[in-house]
């Protein structure tokens, strides 16, 4: 019962930004954000999942997300639903100050929902299944089944 609380919260926050046509009361599959990439660019959504890895943003990596600017303790998640894995970058502290530069990390294995905005790194019309990110406006652990 605690998983739907906490799921029709999040999907109530992603339908807020104006996504009436988004599923109201459930997380987006992931399978369908990459069907629905282009119309979904831009928008918050909900979405839910097991958390497969969990990387620094580093130089090596940093041109891969389009990032203006690098803030200390950036890092990204690999996401697993059913239906497929999204990439999802957690800011960390812009502004670099120290007692503020460790922000809460997600663990490897934990399954979490997650309020994101879906963006397409160098999005162009003609490329076929272009790498589809997202971006974490919100974040937490769901409860254990």
């Amino acid at each position: 019962m605690a998983i739907m609380h906490a799921l029709a919260a999040v999907c109530l926050l992603a339908d807020v930004g104006g996504a009436a046509d988004l599923p109201v009361g459930r997380p987006v599959p992931i399978k369908e954000l990459r069907e629905r990439t282009s119309s979904l660019v831009g928008r918050d959504v909900a979405v839910a999942g097991v958390v497969e890895v969990v990387a620094p943003i580093t130089e090596a990596n940093f041109d891969d997300w389009r990032l203006m600017s690098p803030c200390a303790g950036s890092y990204y998640v690999t996401l697993r639903d059913e239906t497929g894995i999204l990439d999802v970058l957690v800011k960390g502290n812009c502004l670099r100050r120290p007692p503020l530069v460790n922000a809460p990390w997600i663990a490897k294995g934990e399954k979490v929902w997650m309020n994101v905005s879906i963006f397409v790194p160098n999005l162009n019309s003609f490329e076929f299944n272009p790498p589809v990110r997202a971006i974490v406006k919100d974040f937490g652990v769901l409860p254990a089944e």
